[in-house]
């Protein structure tokens, strides 16, 4: 299941930079992040363990690129999400390969899958406000605004990793 997941997320965030791209008729760039998908595809076929982390370099740069080249950001953000969850999933499956007999695999599947999602939810969720609210702060609000962050996710990163306890 998670390598179903995995495949989909890497088509989801190869396909929406590949149709910005094309979309602003840059075909080269296109043609090269299908490519990409499908090293990427093959390299987990193989179970070479370095493809993923490459993948997800060169995902990240190229919707960076994009955004230079003032494509969508909903396209850019959809494959940097799309390469990050490939990428988290990649290492996920590489980890699973090495579980016990004893390990409840489906019970470990479904319990990262539920937590991806649930950051996945929350990263679109503030991605889409902050696209939509357009407000004008002052640096100390920023500086506050930035701390908070850093704390709340360094907070859910641990309650994650912690099992939520």
């Amino acid at each position: 299941m998670a390598f179903l997941a995995q495949f989909l997320a890497l088509m989801m965030g190869t396909g929406a930079l590949a149709w910005a791209y094309c979309d602003d008729g840059q075909l080269f760039p296109a043609l090269g992040l299908v490519l990409l998908a499908l090293f990427w595809t093959l390299g987990l076929s193989q179970r070479w363990t370095w493809v993923p982390a490459l993948g997800l370099f060169l995902l990240t740069a190229a919707a960076a690129a994009g955004l230079w080249l003032n494509l969508p950001f909903g396209w850019m953000l959809a494959g940097a999400l799309g390469a990050l969850l490939a990428y988290d999933l990649a290492d996920f499956n590489r980890r699973l390969r090495s579980a016990s007999k004893e390990d409840n695999v489906a019970l470990l599947e479904r319990a990262h899958l539920f937590r991806l999602a649930i950051l996945l939810f929350i990263g679109l969720g503030l991605s889409t406000i902050a696209i939509l609210v357009q407000l004008q702060f002052t640096f100390e609000w920023l500086a506050f605004l930035a701390l908070a962050g850093a704390w709340g996710v360094s907070m859910l990163v641990g309650w994650l990793r912690g099992g939520g306890e």
